[in-house]
């Protein structure tokens, strides 16, 4: 399954740069128990290893905000792609990420 967030898998989908410098890593929008499933939906994205995926003061597993603002994302696309409802969604993935907007 390709990614329904990211068309172009080359490059960083947090800060647009290439892979050429910083490999890019495969980033499960939902991760643990519901990895499988964000495989399956295709709700991944790929980030720069060090900068936006694992280290860097912006990166998904550092900056909490960054992360939230991701699963947001991800739900309402895959809302959008699947058809499905918020309880739907929260069927698969144990709960709804669209309750942390502000």
């Amino acid at each position: 399954m390709k990614s329904i967030i990211q068309a172009n898998p080359h490059y960083c989908f947090l800060c647009g740069g290439n892979g050429h410098m910083e490999p890019l890593d495969k980033h499960h929008c939902f991760g643990a128990s519901n990895r499988k499933w964000s495989e399956k939906y295709g709700l991944f994205v790929y980030l720069h290893h060090k900068s936006c995926h694992i280290f860097g003061e912006n990166a998904v597993h550092v900056n909490a905000e960054n992360n939230r603002k991701l699963q947001r994302y991800a739900q309402r696309k895959a809302m959008e792609r699947y058809g499905w409802t918020i309880g739907q969604f929260r069927a698969v993935f144990g709960r709804n990420y669209l309750d942390q907007e502000e």
